[in-house]
């Protein structure tokens, strides 16, 4: 394909003088349309650019008429939209400037103009937008469904799923689909986890125990309580629920060897925590282990907020670990009462 741009019938070239230290290029209407910027001296005006394509390359021949000037003419930028035949793709660009080649680079404005958006990039919005007309927690289209609306390909719509529920616009639920992010819960944290806020909308709020059990104690349980590797550990852990979902998780560890210490009586766990001269504690974003995800019913790419507290007695002595992990997407902690 050869295509002709005149913007100066019957002018007359006055000499090549030197090509443009280098071209900026970008694509528009998704790789039909070749947008090239060309930075030139004052003087000189484009006469003609032609383009020759190929399926493994592209060729951008700019044509440039001189006009008497001052040679140290300062210089101005043109742009010029061309279309193609096909999409530019993976093809090979090049361009000359009156026959001498010019270095190209792709444009990547720093803001202020409109730029090509990438695929992943249109599907977030699409998907943004479909977003804000479905109600909290309700259920998107399948990826087939969606890929095939947005005419995009599912690897590019399963980037742009995956961004959404980083940001925390949407969750995914093993073996069940994407669905709206439902609404935020205002929690407070507290020594044997995090308490929803009477306030905040979920009155089905809740726990269940899912572990109550003596196991060994794995690398990183041992190295917060300051004990061997697969020392005995009683492991408590409590499946946190609103409105009978899963929401989140709380672990508690606890040195056996320390607990033996206690009088035995039924209160024995509330006498340990008794112990506790301070606490150390640390919030971070976190992602669910392969088991963790199972019980909560998500994906592992869920973002979750993980809550660790480490309590110890007066001779600094770490009594019990405490893991609270929630999801992030819903989850708004309350801290004005620590």
């Amino acid at each position: 394909m050869s295509l002709t741009l005149s913007e100066a019938a019957g002018a007359v070239q006055t000499g090549h003088g030197q090509p443009p230290a280098l071209g900026l290029w970008s694509t528009a209407d998704r790789g039909r349309t070749l947008v090239v910027h060309v930075p030139h001296k004052q003087n000189e005006r484009i006469a003609d650019i032609s383009v020759n394509e190929n399926s493994r390359s592209v060729l951008v021949e700019v044509v440039r008429i001189g006009v008497p000037g001052d040679n140290g003419a300062r210089l101005v930028r043109s742009t010029r939209s061309v279309p193609l035949a096909a999409p530019l793709g993976n093809r090979r660009l090049t361009m000359t400037w009156d026959g001498a080649k010019v270095p190209l680079l792709q444009a990547v404005p720093a803001g202020g103009e409109d730029t090509q958006e990438s695929a992943a990039e249109r599907a977030k919005k699409e998907l943004v937008t479909l977003i804000d007309t479905l109600e909290p927690g309700s259920a998107l289209p399948s990826e087939r469904v969606l890929s095939e609306r947005l005419e995009i390909a599912r690897m590019t719509l399963r980037h742009a799923v995956d961004e959404l529920t980083l940001a925390g616009k949407v969750s995914r639920r093993r073996g069940s689909g994407t669905y709206v992010a439902e609404s935020k819960l205002l929690c407070r944290i507290t020594p044997d986890g995090l308490d929803l806020d009477p306030t905040s909308p979920g009155a089905g709020f809740g726990h269940v125990h899912v572990v109550r059990d003596v196991v060994e104690a794995d690398e990183q349980v041992a190295a917060d309580l300051g004990i061997d590797r697969r020392d005995l550990v009683l492991h408590i852990g409590r499946l946190l629920l609103v409105d009978h979902r899963p929401f989140g998780l709380v672990s508690r560890h606890i040195p056996i060897a320390r607990l033996a210490e206690t009088p035995g009586a039924p209160s024995a766990l509330r006498w340990f925590s008794e112990r506790t001269s301070r606490v150390d504690t640390r919030i971070q974003l976190s992602t669910a282990t392969p088991a963790e995800a199972r019980l909560l019913d998500l994906s592992q790419v869920q973002p979750m907020l993980a809550w660790h507290k480490i309590a110890l007695d007066d001779k600094d002595t770490p009594l019990e670990r405490t893991r609270v992990l929630a999801r992030g997407d819903r989850v708004v902690l309350d801290l004005s009462g620590q």
